[in-house]
């Protein structure tokens, strides 16, 4: 039987560098295919399959919706809720799947009564199908981990690696055009899906209470909008890049966000395997002492960030003008200078969404703008700049993002602590509002939903 609640749900050394390599693997093996992808179609051929599977990105974030990220912060933290959590959490992804794989067959079979190409139309549908059982996928082993089943982790994506793997050998030897390949890779992620369904319904349980239905889906929308704006952004740029007379770059923005994803993707899983511990340190934090270590360097960090990208912007440029790189390196090194901003707002609205409910609602919000302004942005650098414009208008993002939780915050941080000193002192003593150690709630007591 499962078991819920564990005290200690600090990752060991062993299970961190277990799972940092299945993960590391998988992207490793997806960089090394795509190298070969381009190597044996050439740039005109590479250059549709990356515009697909960069534009349909957005939907791997769409159907996991900040399902995973509420699984690790709610589950290892119930008590008697445990399986109903799962039931809610596993039925909310099936159905987001579900539902993103009906609007890509509808909208599929609409384009294509218009007569527009049959090989193109295709490669869209297949593209849009991976990205959305992809993030199927990151759901099913994340409630996985969440119940300590690490093991199925690192399997999943031992096996994905291989399927991409064997996919490139299929380029490679085979012959395989892009249609092909998105097809084997999207048929041995659906099946993998399938693997991991029979022990997470053992883990369910029902009845589901209707009180915990409401909290956990608005947690998990929140905790969803950091993510779902960061893979927006991409794949609206891709939108905006092929769209120009720069569409020659598709291929060179592609590449460089799958050598980025290794690192970015591997940093962001870590902080995933550390999520329960630290959700539950945030959980009572003291507003004063979360304004001082988090919410007033914000601005510092935006002020830093745009200083910096636009110097990185003006320094590729000039490089790639003056002929001393080639416009894949420039704008690879472009992104490799904007990471330590990605990283530091990244590592700053981690401690945001899992801190308070105020915080978690600003963070949220924040990142939507940071996704208008890139996007803003983006409508006049890309056409300009291309690939390099692309680059900075997502930099830009993250100086937004920044700027709008701090904005904010300043408001929210003065008014949550205003009240909260002055009354304790003038209360009853504590031993009236003392709770038997009995008593135990029947939802999680800390959803992050808006109270």
């Amino acid at each position: 039987m499962t078991a819920f609640a564990r005290p200690d749900r600090r990752p060991t050394l062993r299970s961190l560098a277990s799972l940092l390599a299945g993960r590391t693997a998988f992207r490793l093996a997806l960089l090394g295919a795509n190298a070969v992808l381009l190597a044996r179609w050439g740039e005109a051929g590479y250059e549709p399959y990356a515009a697909a599977m960069g534009t349909a990105q957005v939907l791997t974030t769409l159907t996991t919706l900040g399902i995973e990220k509420s699984a690790l912060k709610l589950v290892p933290r119930a008590l008697r809720t445990g399986p109903q959590l799962i039931t809610v959490l596993l039925v909310s992804a099936l159905l987001l799947t579900g539902a993103a794989v009906l609007w890509l067959v509808g909208t599929a079979l609409f384009v294509q009564s218009f007569g527009f190409g049959g090989s193109t139309v295709a490669l869209g549908l297949l593209a849009g199908l991976y990205a959305a059982l992809l993030g199927l996928n990151t759901v099913l082993v994340g409630l996985c981990r969440s119940l300590d089943r690490n093991r199925a982790d690192v399997l999943n994506f031992a096996a994905l690696s291989l399927v991409i793997a064997t996919g490139a050998g299929g380029v490679s030897l085979l012959g395989w055009g892009p249609v092909a390949f998105t097809g084997w890779i999207l048929g041995g992620t659906a099946l993998l899906n399938l693997a991991q369904l029979p022990a997470l319904y053992r883990a369910t349980g029902r009845p589901v209470r209707g009180g915990i239905v409401r909290p956990v889906m608005t947690t998990s929308a929140l905790m969803a909008c950091g993510d779902i704006a960061a893979s927006g952004t991409v794949s609206l740029l891709f939108v905006l890049l092929g769209a120009s007379r720069h569409h020659e770059q598709t291929g060179h923005l592609y590449l460089m966000i799958l050598a980025s994803s290794v690192l970015l993707n591997g940093f962001g899983y870590l902080l995933r395997l550390f999520q329960p511990h630290v959700s539950l340190t945030l959980r009572s934090v003291d507003p004063a002492s979360l304004d001082r270590r988090v919410v007033r360097r914000l601005l510092p960090v935006a002020a830093v960030g745009a200083v910096w990208s636009a110097g990185s912007l003006w320094l590729m440029w000039s490089a790639e003008q003056a002929g001393l790189v080639p416009p894949p390196v420039a704008v690879l090194l472009l992104y490799v200078l904007g990471i330590p901003l990605i990283f530091t707002v990244g590592s700053l609205n981690y401690l945001l969404e899992n801190a308070t409910p105020h915080t978690l609602r600003a963070t949220a919000v924040s990142a939507l703008g940071g996704l208008v302004c890139a996007v803003l942005l983006g409508l006049f650098l890309v056409p300009a700049l291309g690939a390099p414009g692309a680059v900075t208008a997502l930099t830009a993002g993250e100086v937004a993002h920044a700027v709008l939780a701090r904005l904010l915050l300043r408001s929210r941080t003065f008014r949550s602590r205003a009240p909260s000193t002055p009354p304790l002192r003038s209360r009853a003593p504590s031993t009236r509002t003392t709770t038997p150690p009995t008593a135990r709630p029947t939802v999680p007591t800390d959803l992050g939903a808006p109270r």
